[in-house]
Parts: structure tokens; sequence; C-alpha cells
């Protein structure tokens, strides 16, 4: 889980010491204080915690740095001094004439109240390690010989809520810019709500490497209730593999948030298992609250959690992303080796990976690709627009000669490639000759080819008007005169030519028409006009 990856270099290992001595009273002799030559036993204890700021600050169990004096801690008092104390018996008893006492029995025998005894405890230390998702593999054989910026040594506990209450603590280490973990709210979470838990139980330290022993390990939980302790506490009952060493570890949710610390378990007397409970976040909250803490992350963080991302991501052009910012945190925090397995797979992967012509494989590519799309689209506005426009026009266009075509009173309306109707109660005549509108300077003076000009205008001509080579189509009105570019025009009605006559086909026309305006004869040999008045279109 990508959340879980980013946040395991800021978990760390608590490692405790308690100095400690005991006491003995032997039957009959004096009382015996171990080590006899004055020194002291160091307790060692092992638990989890996590970086919650870039400056220092890590929360974790009260327990795992302020161990309570209880049995559990007796009990590992004896075993530590129990071969001591059987040497001193063995001596003595040697002297007598006595058996010999084996450690385990001197053990059996401290913890069964048949040796009284009395613990007396001293200074504690904790110091806190790095994990390998942040040091990577350690060459050093043991945790003695481990370089200095892998441990760190607590140097304060800034704030604590006791084993009995709350569990839960903020210690310190002197340290800057380093991994850390953003505190999540712990009151959405539900039950089966399932959780990641990051620690170093002590049942896997399956031996005394530096490596193996700063490995953490992942479980997964699974939220069984939420409750509150007789103190008030909220806390996470869980199920799953939570185990001693774990303690003050994150329980993480999906987000990669700590919505829990591991604190504590219960067990019947005589049942096998145990249930397991969290400290509730809410907790923590109000330590860091209180001590003001700044917990935003730092500039480690920030890379690396961008880095991560690009490495995990799928977008295209993202391997060199993740190469680049990988490249600059190793150059940066030479300590982080956990780094270079990651950097290794994306410079591998970024060689067979193509971004040419990618509009992703840059930081800038988005913007760049929304103005690509906002140019495209306003230049499909402008056509769009460009053509309705054109398209407005031309039926304008159209509407107009349609109306300039079925205007005439002759009868007849032009038919070759032009717009035209024919109005109802009008006949087309057949084999007649066509004319096309710009054979005329007005759409409403068509008439067939060499016929006679209309005359319902009242105006009439005393001669064929010649071809007009450029004309242009003008509307106007009945009361309007009609007028020619580069042909003047007669006022007024003139006798002789313009007389109607009966013609053979019984039909009245001019006498200086060629063509009956009714049926389309030709006109009688003695009325056509001189052949030098002839003009074609």
């Amino acid at each position: 889980m990508r959340a879980v990856d980013i946040a395991e270099p800021a978990v760390v290992r608590i490692i405790t010491q308690v100095q400690s001595r005991l006491t003995v009273s032997f039957p009959g002799a004096a009382s015996v204080t171990f080590p006899q030559d004055g020194s002291s036993y160091p307790l060692t204890l092992s638990g989890s915690g996590t970086f919650i700021s870039a400056h220092g600050d890590i929360l974790t169990a009260d327990h795992v740095v302020n161990p309570p004096h209880d049995t559990e801690l007796s009990g590992g008092l004896d075993s530590l001094a129990s071969q001591d104390i059987a040497n001193y018996v063995n001596q003595h008893s040697q002297a007598n004439g006595g058996s010999q006492a084996t450690a385990d029995q001197v053990t059996q025998a401290l913890q069964s109240g048949q040796l009284p005894s009395t613990p007396q405890y001293g200074t504690t230390q904790s110091i806190a390690f790095f994990d390998t998702s942040y040091t990577g593999p350690l060459t050093a054989t043991s945790l003695q010989n481990l370089p200095q910026q892998v441990q760190m040594p607590v140097d304060r506990i800034e704030k604590q809520s006791p084993v009995d209450q709350r569990d839960t603590a903020i210690i310190h280490v002197p340290v800057n810019d380093t991994p850390s973990v953003q505190l999540g709210s712990s009151t959405g979470v539900q039950q089966q709500d399932e959780l990641t838990i990051i620690g170093f139980p002590g049942n896997a330290d399956v031996s005394s490497l530096p490596t193996d022993i700063l490995t953490p390990s992942i479980n997964k939980l699974i939220v069984s209730a939420t409750k509150t302790t007789q103190t008030g506490a909220p806390v996470i009952q869980v199920g799953g593999n939570v185990e001693q060493g774990d303690s003050g570890g994150p329980a993480l949710d999906s987000k990669g948030n700590i919505v829990g610390i591991v604190s504590f378990s219960i067990a019947a007397s005589g049942s096998p298992g145990s249930t397991n409970f969290l400290q509730a976040s809410e907790s923590a909250q109000q330590l860091i609250q209180s001590l003001n803490l700044d917990t935003s992350p730092g500039t480690f963080q920030k890379a690396w959690s961008q880095a991560f991302t690009d490495y995990a991501s799928t977008t295209p052009g993202h391997w060199h992303i993740a190469q680049a910012e990988l490249q600059k945190i190793q150059d940066s925090y030479p300590q982080f080796k956990a780094v270079t397995p990651y950097l290794n797979y994306a410079i591998q992967q970024a060689k067979s990976e193509n971004t040419t012509g990618s509009l992703l494989s840059t930081p800038t590519s988005i913007p760049a690709l929304v103005w690509i799309v906002g140019v495209l689209v306003l230049i499909v506005l402008l056509l769009l627009l460009l053509g309705f426009g054109l398209l407005r026009r031309k039926n304008s266009a159209s509407t107009n000669a349609i109306n300039s075509i079925s205007n005439g009173n002759s009868g007849v309306t032009a038919t070759t490639g032009y717009p035209s109707q024919t109005p109802q109660g009008q006949i087309r005549l057949p084999n007649v000759p066509n004319v096309p509108p710009s054979a005329s300077a007005y759409g409403n003076g068509l008439a067939a080819f060499g016929g006679p000009q209309q005359a319902t205008f009242g105006l009439q001509e005393t001669t064929p008007q010649p071809p007009v080579t450029s004309p242009q189509s003008q509307p106007y009105s009945a009361q309007q005169a009609p007028f020619v570019q580069n042909t003047p025009t007669i006022s007024g009605v003139t006798n002789g030519s313009n007389a109607l006559q009966t013609w053979p086909c019984g039909h009245k026309n001019r006498s200086n028409a060629r063509f009956c305006n009714i049926c389309g004869a030709p006109a009688p040999t003695s009325s056509m006009p001189p052949s030098t008045n002839k003009y074609e279109q």
C-alpha cells in the first residue's frame, strides 16, 4: 500500500534500559545486594515509535520509555541476577558442604518468595533507531557498532500520560528534517475498518544482526470495537497479530495517518489468546496541543512523499519524473540509503519509457493541454459562426432570386440552374428558351427570348434594348420607373410600333413583337422588326 510505504521510514525502534539492582535476604545471614561490585543490571525493553514532526518529536506508548515497576519488570531483574545469586549461594554452600544451586532454581525461589528480595531501579535511558526502510541494509554486526547517525538518544520526555491512564508519550531526539507521519482523527474509526500497524515484535528477532533487529514488521488489523477505559481513555479494540515489541507503534488508516497507538492486551487466566487494544489518536492530539508542536511535514518528507507518489504512478513519463526526484533525495540525504533500490528501478524503467510527444511528461503539461484544447474549441466555434453567417447570406440571396423570378406577369419563369417557382394558376410554356437572371437588370422584366417587354408599369420602349454585360438586380415597386445602367429610358407612351394588333393566332400583340406573348407563335412577316434590331442574350 502506497501510504504505508511512505510512512515506514518514519517508524523507529526504541530500546529502553533501566539500571537496576536486587537485594536478597538469605536465611540466617545478612542481606546481599547484587551485583556485588556496585554496578547495576541493565534491564532492556523494546518498543516502537513514530516521528510526528520534522524536528525530532516521536510519538510512542508511555510504558515504552517509562516502564512501570511491576512484577513483569521485577521478573526480568530476577532472571538477570539469578546467576550471580546462584554463584554466591554455591560458594557458601560448598564451604558448609551444602548442595549446588542452579540459576533456574534461584529464579524460581525468588519469584515464589522463598528468597525474599527487593528490587532497586535507577536511571532510565532510551535510544531510538532508524529502521532499515530508512537506513537500508546495515553492515554492522551488533547494535553497539552502529554508526551514530542511525541511533538517536532520547534527550527528554516532552509530555506523557501514564500507562494506567492514556499510555501515550511524546519524546524528543536531537535531529531535524526527519521523516514524519501525520495524525488522523480516531473518531471516524468504525467496526470492521482495516488498520495497518508497523512495529518491532520481540518474537521476530531471529538474530542479533542490526539489519534483522531494525527491519520492521507490518501487520493488518481489523477494528472490533471502540471503547472507553475506566479512567476515561478512548481505546480501539482490534483483532489481528499484535505482539510485545509492537507497543508504541502506529496504527495507520487507509490514508496513512495515525489513528491509534499500540498499547496493551488483556488475557484471561488459562486462556490461550488475548484481546489487544490501541490508544486512540485523540489522546495524542491532546499532548500535541499542550506542547504547541509544529507537526507539518518537513523538506525531506515532502520530497519523499512526492517522489514515491510519482514512482507509484501510472501516468506517461512518471518514471523520468520519479528518477529525477529520487536522485535529488539521494544527493541531499546521503543517510537515506533505502532510496537506492527505488532509484535504481526508476532508472531502469525510464530507459524504456517513451515520453516523446507526451503532454504529461512534465509538471506543466496539464496547463499546456488545457490551453491547446481551449484554442481548438475557439477555432471550431469561429468556423461554426462563419459557416452560419454564409448560410444565412446564401439563403437570403436564394430567396431574393426566387421572389424576383416569380414576380413577372408574363407567365414564364426561368428554369436553367437558378432557383425558381411557378405561382399557382400560371402555365410554364414548353420549349421556350430560358433566360438566366443575369440577362436583365430586374428579375420581374423576364420574358420569352425576343418577346416584348412588359407594359404593366406604363413604360414602353421604342427600340429593343442592347444586351447588358454587367447587370445588377435591385428591387423596386410598381410606382418606380425602371433604370438600366448605360441605357437611356423613355418616359411616357409612343405611338406607332407600340399599338396592339390582332395576329393570325387570334391574340393581340404589339407590332414590333416577334413572338406571341400568349401562345409563342411567330409574328406575321409584315410585323417583324428590322434584322438590325435583333439582339441575343
